[in-house]
C-alpha cells in the first residue's frame, strides 16, 4: 500500500465538513421545528388571552354596564379598536342576540348589518358562563377568532354581550413574523455551524496526520498485525499504570490472555513489574534481566512515551532469550576452558623443558620433587577456586585468568572470603562474566608495562550476603591519573591506543542495568581498585 498516495490535500476536509454540515442542519431543523411548534402554540395562547382580556375589558366598561344602547357606545368601540393592536373588531349584542353596535378596523366603520345575530342557545350558554367564551358559531365574515363576554349591570344581571375578534390575516401576519424570526435564527446558526465544522474538520485532519479515514484505518490494522507478528513482546501502560496495549508475544511470556490484560492495572497483571518507575523518572532502561519470570529467560527495555513535554505512558519490549542464553552460557564456558587450556599448555611446555633439563643433568630426585610440587600447586589452585565459586562458568573464567596471569608473570589471588552460590540471585551468570572478565583483563593491561622487579598482583573478591553482592578487582599497577578517572567508562576512551576503550564501558552499562554502583579507587604508583555493589532491591523486581 502506498501511504503517500493515501494522503489527500482537500478530500478529507470536504468529506468531514459536508458530514458535519449535514448533521448540524438536521439537528437544527429538528430543533427549530420543535421550537416553532412551541412558539406558535404560545402565540395562539397569547392571542386568545389578549382577545379575552379585550372582550372582558369592554364588557366591564361603565358606559356599557349603564346602557348598551347609549349614544357613545359606537365611539367607544372605535377608540378601543384603534388603540388596542391585538383586536381587529368589537361588537355589542343585546340579550336577544341582535347586534346593536360594531366597529371594524379594516373598513374604519361600524355597520351592524355585517354581524350575524347570535342564536338563543348561544346567548344562553354565554350567560351561564362566568368567564370569557370562545366560539366560532356566529363569527363575522373573515374573522379567525372571536371572544365573547357578558355585560352585567350593577345588580349583576346580564345586560348584553361584547364580542372581540381577529381577522385571519392578522393571524397570518403573526405566523409569518414567527417563521421569519426562526428563519433568521436558523440561517445564523447554520453559518456558525459551518464555520465550526470547517475548524473541526481541519482539526480532525491534523489528528489523522493527513490520511483519509479508510486509509488511516487500513494503516492502523496493518500495523496492529505487524506488532502481533513480532517475536518480541510489547506492553504499554498509561500515566495511571493501566495496561493500554499488549501483543501476542507479551501475553505468551506473561501467560495471560490479551483481552484479560487490557484496561487492567499493571500490578494486577504483573505484580513484580517496575515499569511504573519510568513514569516518575522519565528515563529509559535497557537490557533489564527479568529474573521474576522463571519459565523463560527474558530481558526487557523500557522507554517513556512523551507527549507535549509530559510522560503519558511507558512501553516495554520483552525479548525471550531462553535458547540464546543457554547457548551463550555453554559457549562462554567452553571458551574460558579453552583459554585456560591454552594458557596451561603454554606454561606447562616451559615446565616440561625444565624437567627435561633436570633429567639430562641426572638430577632425578630434583626432577621428581619438581613434578610433585607442580602437581600439588595446580590441584590446589583449581580446588581452591572451585570450592568458593560454585558457578561452573565463573569458576572456569577465574581458572583461565589464573593461568593467563601465570603466563604473564602476574600473581593472581582469589580472596579467601570469596563465595558465589551460583543461583543468580543478584546478577545473572552472563553479567558476572562480563564484569569479571573485563575488569581482570583491564588489571592485566595495567601491569604489562610494570618493571620486571616490581610486584605484579591482581586480587579478585566476590562476596554474596543476605542483602547484596560485592565484587572487587585490585591491581598493583601504576594507577590512573586523577584527570582521567572521570572518563575511563566512556566508550572509546583508552590510554592504551586505538581500538580500545570498550571493556570498562560494558562493565558500566551492565552495572547500571541492574541499578548497582561502581567505585574506583586509584593511587598513582600503588595501584587501582574497582568495587561494584549490587543491592537486593536492584534485582528483586523487574
Amino acid at each position: 500500500m502506498n501511504l503517500t498516495n493515501a494522503r489527500s490535500s482537500g478530500s478529507l476536509h470536504r468529506q468531514v465538513r459536508r458530514m458535519l454540515v449535514q448533521c448540524i442542519t438536521i439537528v437544527l431543523l429538528l430543533a427549530m421545528s420543535v421550537c416553532l411548534g412551541i412558539e406558535l402554540h404560545q402565540e395562539i395562547r397569547t392571542r386568545d388571552q389578549l382577545l379575552s382580556n379585550a372582550a372582558q375589558m369592554a364588557a366591564d366598561a361603565p358606559l356599557l354596564t349603564d346602557d348598551i344602547q347609549a349614544d357613545g357606545v359606537q365611539q367607544y368601540l372605535a377608540r378601543t379598536v384603534q388603540h388596542v393592536s391585538e383586536v381587529d373588531m368589537l361588537g355589542v349584542y343585546d340579550m336577544e342576540g341582535k347586534p346593536t353596535a360594531f366597529y371594524d378596523l379594516a373598513s374604519g366603520a361600524g355597520d351592524v348589518s355585517v354581524l350575524p345575530a347570535l342564536r338563543a342557545d348561544t346567548v344562553s350558554r354565554l350567560c351561564s358562563e362566568e368567564k370569557t367564551v370562545f366560539t366560532s358559531d356566529e363569527m363575522p365574515n373573515g374573522a379567525d377568532r372571536c371572544a365573547y363576554a357578558v355585560v352585567r349591570d350593577e345588580n349583576g344581571q346580564a345586560a348584553g354581550i361584547v364580542m372581540a375578534g381577529l381577522y385571519l390575516r392578522s393571524y397570518h401576519r403573526t405566523v409569518l413574523r414567527v417563521l421569519l424570526s426562526y428563519l433568521l435564527i436558523t440561517l445564523f446558526a447554520l453559518g456558525i455551524g459551518s464555520l465550526l465544522s470547517v475548524r473541526f474538520s481541519e482539526r480532525v485532519k491534523r489528528k489523522l496526520l493527513g490520511y483519509e479515514p479508510d486509509a488511516f484505518r487500513q494503516l492502523f490494522l496493518q500495523r496492529m498485525d505487524i506488532l502481533d507478528a513480532l517475536d518480541e513482546g510489547l506492553m504499554a501502560i498509561d500515566e495511571h499504570s493501566m495496561i493500554t496495549y499488549m501483543n501476542r508475544a507479551a501475553a505468551d511470556i506473561l501467560k495471560i490472555k490479551v483481552k484479560d490484560a487490557l484496561g487492567q492495572p499493571l500490578q494486577t497483571v504483573y505484580p513484580r513489574s517496575t515499569m511504573a518507575r519510568v513514569l516518575q523518572t522519565g528515563k529509559s532502561e535497557y537490557n533489564i534481566g527479568l529474573e521474576s519470570i522463571k519459565h523463560v529467560s527474558v530481558i526487557s527495555d523500557r522507554m517513556p512515551l512523551w507527549r507535549d513535554g509530559k510522560v503519558e505512558g511507558v512501553i516495554a519490549i520483552f525479548r525471550n532469550r531462553t535458547e540464546v542464553t543457554r547457548l551463550a552460557q555453554d559457549l562462554t564456558g567452553v571458551q574460558h576452558i579453552v583459554g585456560a587450556l591454552r594458557a596451561y599448555t603454554h606454561e606447562f611446555t616451559n615446565k616440561l623443558h625444565v624437567i627435561l633439563g633436570l633429567l639430562q643433568l641426572g638430577e632425578y630426585k630434583q626432577a621428581e620433587d619438581y613434578v610433585l610440587h607442580l602437581t600439588q600447586t595446580r590441584a590446589h589452585s583449581i580446588g581452591y577456586i572451585s570450592e568458593r565459586i560454585r558457578e561452573p562458568s565463573v569458576a572456569a573464567l577465574l581458572i583461565g585468568k589464573a593461568y593467563r596471569a601465570a603466563e604473564l608473570g602476574i600473581r593472581f589471588v582469589l580472596d579467601p572470603a570469596s563465595e558465589l552460590h551460583g543461583d543468580g540471585q543478584y546478577l545473572p551468570v552472563s553479567s558476572l562474566i562480563t564484569i569479571l572478565g573485563n575488569l581482570t583483563e583491564n588489571a592485566f593491561d595495567a601491569l604489562r608495562d610494570a618493571p620486571e622487579n616490581a610486584q605484579k598482583e591482581v586480587t579478585v573478591s566476590i562476596r554474596e550476603g543476605e542483602h547484596g553482592m560485592l565484587i572487587s578487582v585490585d591491581d598493583s599497577g601504576a594507577g590512573i591519573a586523577a584527570d582521567k578517572l572521570d572518563r575511563i567508562f566512556e566508550r572509546g576512551f583508552s590510554t592504551k591506543g586505538e581500538g580500545r576503550g570498550t571493556g570498562l564501558s560494558l562493565v558500566k552499562d551492565t552495572v547500571d542495568a541492574f541499578h548497582g554502583t561502581i567505585r574506583v579507587e586509584s593511587e598513582p604508583g600503588i595501584g587501582s581498585s574497582f568495587i561494584i555493589t549490587v543491592a537486593e532491591s536492584a534485582n528483586g523486581q523487574q
